[in-house]
């Protein structure tokens, strides 16, 4: 790590580059994020656009054929008359053969309602509950309908109790191996209307359940349509299971799904089946505005579809990838790129720099690069280094020059220096002698004058003549050499003042 962080302090273009690319990095991961999270929002609209459309027009085709059945039974229950029990077999074969929706009616009426009858009912119902080909389907009647008698069933007891038309599973709370249906069940009035009978007819759900799997919106997606009690009228695996409970369903998430599904309200939400993801859309199901339809009973139903995150996102994880890979090819192809050119721009920069090395170690006449070709702040650099390179040249051959000649020069005054001294010591010499020379006539001129003043007038005038010429010849003597000094030293002045040498 340390050899890295010392290689990237120590190369300017890999650290110019290393920081371009973080930035682009940084600007391009910023750009991503805000577009791919808007990206996930658009998808997440696009799926609850499907979703809605999807459930409505399940809806749509669903209470299409809830409408056709209420129209069918409302057309026959109009033209019904409830004096002989024998026209009730009619009517309700009439029901079944008329509407391919319908697999069965049954037809009932209250305890003594018909003499000689103490219950009566009315069964009839299709052997072919595909209802393929209605016309060679065969029409069977019965007088029961379920394990218990019909006066303890809820599609007989409700609609009397309640005196209203409503959709119901007429199945509930028996165990029966009749195939699931749901039931339009509609209560028989009398003149002042008062319910004395039931009429219920009967759609398999196996039909619904081929309408939920065609609106199944892709192939990972579940459609479910639930009873208001919680039972699957149509399971999510486009089965007709009404039987089984939805709170059933393994999974808190699942079960927490159901529960928002039954709600009422319209919305989505996220869930996990075997650690799968989904998103269940979800709204009521709510039957079209038709005006004899106030009377009927909201079924209570909701309709969901579940999109695996799969069907959701999969173009947006695979996009997201293909984004991701192209993004670090694109930094890398980035960063070579940038490398390579600011490489290639800063190469006069290394080539200065080891240029002022060498010019540090004291190669002052190091050849220069050719100039930059182009005029910016490297080109100028590069000039202006030039010019120092010159300028620095220049003034060191000056200062070699200069200090070749104070060499000489020194040499001059020292040999200069050697010549003084040597006069010096010459003069010394000379002086010395000079007062030797002196030392003589002075002692004799001494003893002259001492010995003369020691003489009275006896001593005779010769002697004395002859002492004071002596003392004048000594006399003379000094005088001469003390001018000799003299005029040495004013010719050694007059040397000196004209630049000579003694």
């Amino acid at each position: 790590m340390s050899k890295l962080t010392a290689k990237i302090k120590s190369d300017l273009p890999l650290r110019i580059s290393l920081m371009i690319v973080l930035a682009m990095a940084l600007l391009l991961t910023v750009t991503l994020l805000v577009m791919l999270h808007y990206s996930r929002n658009s998808m997440k609209d696009d799926a609850l656009n499907r979703a809605t459309y999807t459930l409505d027009r399940a809806t749509n085709n669903i209470d299409n054929i809830l409408l056709s059945v209420e129209e069918t039974a409302g057309n026959i229950y109009f033209n019904m008359k409830f004096d002989d029990p024998e026209r009730m077999y009619t009517y309700a074969h009439k029901i079944v053969e008329t509407n391919p929706y319908i697999s069965g009616c049954v037809i009932a009426f209250k305890p003594g309602y018909f003499k000689g009858h103490d219950l009566f009912m009315v069964y009839a119902h299709s052997t072919d509950s595909t209802h393929q080909d209605h016309s060679t389907s065969n029409i069977v009647h019965s007088n029961s309908f379920g394990t218990k008698p019909y006066t303890e069933q809820i599609w007989f007891n409700r609609p009397i109790g309640k005196n209203k038309a409503m959709w119901m599973n007429p199945l509930l709370g028996m165990k029966s191996d009749i195939e699931p249906l749901t039931s339009f069940c509609a209560p028989i009035l009398d003149a002042n209307h008062s319910p004395i009978g039931v009429i219920s007819v009967h759609v398999p759900l196996q039909l619904l359940s081929s309408v939920i799997s065609a609106a199944r919106p892709s192939p990972n997606s579940y459609c479910a349509l639930v009873d208001n009690d919680g039972s699957f009228i149509v399971d999510p695996t486009a089965g007709y299971l009404s039987k089984i409970k939805a709170f059933n369903l393994p999974g808190i998430s699942v079960q927490e799904a159901v529960k928002t599904m039954m709600s009422g309200n319209k919305g989505y939400l996220p869930f996990d089946i075997d650690g799968r993801k989904f998103y269940l859309f979800y709204q009521p199901f709510r039957m079209a505005k038709v005006p004899y339809r106030t009377l009927i009973t909201n079924p209570g139903w909701s309709i969901g579809v579940a999109f695996s995150e799969n069907d959701i996102f999969g173009e947006y994880n695979a996009l997201f990838n293909f984004v991701i890979i192209i993004a670090i090819v694109g930094m890398v192809l980035m960063y070579l790129h940038t490398r390579l050119i600011i490489r290639h721009r800063l190469k006069p920069l290394r080539m200065l720099t080891e240029l002022t090395d060498r010019i540090a170690h004291g190669q002052y006449n190091e050849p220069l690069p050719s100039r930059h070709r182009n005029k910016d702040e490297i080109g100028m650099l590069q000039g202006h280094f030039q010019q120092m390179q010159r300028s620095v040249a220049a003034n060191i051959n000056e200062l070699h020059e200069l200090t070749q000649t104070i060499q000489e020069r020194s040499k001059e005054l020292h040999i200069a220096y050697e010549q003084a001294q040597k006069a010096d010591r010459m003069k010394t010499a000379f002086l010395h002698n000079m007062t030797d020379q002196m030392l003589a006539p002075s002692f004799a001129i001494d003893e002259d004058v001492s010995a003369l003043s020691h003489f009275d007038k006896e001593t005779s005038t010769q002697t004395v003549s002859q002492l004071v010429e002596d003392i004048q010849q000594n006399g003379d003597t000094i005088t001469q050499i003390l001018n000799n000094l003299i005029n040495l030293s004013e010719k050694e002045e007059d040397l000196e003042e004209k630049g000579g040498k003694l």
